[in-house]
């Protein structure tokens, strides 16, 4: 079995970002323009789902399909949808934690302040949603980002170029087989 490389992996993950960026920004335009807090459960998850749903699904997402990889079981079978979930367990736990605090933000912020950031710039509606962030969001912001690194080292030190959440759910990231075609010239 050969694994998919870093490279492999982290320009697939840069085609995700491409792929699901549009809906972020719908997502995004939406909740400026109705101001609805119910918005942020799309928004935040969106993702995730992504994810969770093209790994069960087709064992792959857009961006490792154009990168020729797939995620398998650690016996070169398929994966299912326990092992899609697993992969994304850390992840979805950091959204939840995520919108709890977006939850917490907007319970705390006064009508005024909710008129006055829906009308400024991106700038101004930043620093009035950080001025009512929760001081936990500290230590949870730096444990997500202590956990991302975490995954991209443990990935580049071993043979088989698994992440954290690679062993959590059993698989590995292979490179799929690529049948060629040899042509003879016949005289």
């Amino acid at each position: 079995m050969n694994y998919a490389t870093f490279w492999q992996r982290f320009a697939a993950m840069w085609i995700d970002v491409i792929v699901i960026l549009p809906f972020v920004f719908f997502l995004t335009w939406l909740h400026s323009v109705f101001n609805a807090a119910a918005l942020l459960v799309p928004m935040a998850t969106a993702s995730c789902v992504y994810s969770i749903y093209c790994h069960g699904r087709f064992g792959q997402t857009v961006g490792k399909h154009v990168m020729g990889i797939r995620v398998v079981r650690m016996d070169g079978e398929r994966i299912g949808w326990r092992e899609a979930l697993l992969r994304s367990s850390v992840d979805v736990a950091f959204t939840t934690v995520d919108l709890i605090a977006s939850y917490v933000i907007f319970a705390a912020l006064t009508d005024a302040e909710l008129n006055s950031a829906a009308g400024s710039g991106w700038m101004q509606r930043r620093s009035i949603i950080k001025s009512h962030m929760p001081i936990w969001c500290t230590w949870t912001s730096a444990v997500g980002q202590a956990w991302y690194l975490s995954e991209v080292i443990v990935m580049l030190f071993n043979k088989k170029r698994r992440a954290f959440h690679d062993f959590i759910a059993g698989t590995v990231v292979k490179t799929e087989k690529k049948t060629t075609v040899t042509l003879t010239q016949s005289d």
